[in-house]
């Protein structure tokens, strides 16, 4: 009876703490997105309304934190392209699948930060970002198949695309939101299977992805 009691008891505590983590998580998120990342654990304890005790107990510091953050929208990011691949139009699969990643980045001012100077290194960030990358694959492997984007074009030309449109959303943003749409058209007229001139030189390597994230934490 004892023994049930204290497994019972044990399945609550960890129902507690979960939901507690989850709270703290979406009031980091919230934190980030309005203010960038220059926030305290005491702000987010304040905001999610727990103790600063609590915060400390699930996160050492704020790089713990940001990593649970990107782990849990990396994962959110790669369910919603899951949906992509129900779009019966290959083409349209890569429209949704970019217009996806820059909107929520161009809605939240702390998670291009992020993603530009976390440690890409964390067991739990490339746990994420590898069944986002799979899914990226399987959207451009559909559209070559499918003859509607540009053979030439890899799976690693993604990265600097993203990373031009989520520079143009933030610097646009305060004058002109949502603009970053005009120039995502631009970006995928160029990537259409119609393309005239090739594209100079070879894709990024992921050695020389990682390598740019490196020296952009180093940066900041």
């Amino acid at each position: 009876m004892n023994t049930t009691d204290g497994e019972v008891g044990g399945r609550k505590l960890r129902a507690d703490a979960e939901r507690n983590r989850q709270r703290i998580i979406a009031s980091a998120r919230e934190l980030f997105a309005e203010r960038g990342l220059e926030v305290t654990l005491d702000d987010v304890a304040a905001h999610a309304g727990v103790g600063v005790g609590t915060v400390y107990r699930r996160f050492a510091n704020r790089d713990e934190l940001i990593v649970g953050v990107l782990t849990q929208h990396l994962t959110e990011v790669a369910e919603r392209a899951r949906e992509t691949l129900d779009e019966s139009d290959p083409w349209q699969a890569v429209v949704d699948i970019l217009t996806l990643v820059v909107s929520s980045m161009a809605a939240d001012r702390g998670l291009a930060t992020m993603i530009m100077t976390i440690d890409h290194s964390h067991p739990d960030i490339l746990a994420a970002k590898a069944v986002l990358t799979e899914r990226l694959q399987q959207v451009l492997a559909r559209a070559h198949a499918a003859g509607v984007i540009r053979p030439d074009l890899e799976a690693n030309d993604f990265f600097p695309i993203l990373t031009m449109l989520r520079t143009v959303a933030e610097s646009l943003a305060p004058t002109a939101p949502g603009t970053w749409r005009r120039y995502l058209g631009l970006i995928l007229d160029g990537i259409r299977a119609d393309g005239r001139d090739p594209l100079w030189g070879a894709p990024l390597t992921d050695a020389q992805i990682v390598q740019i994230q490196k020296g952009a934490s180093r940066d900041r």
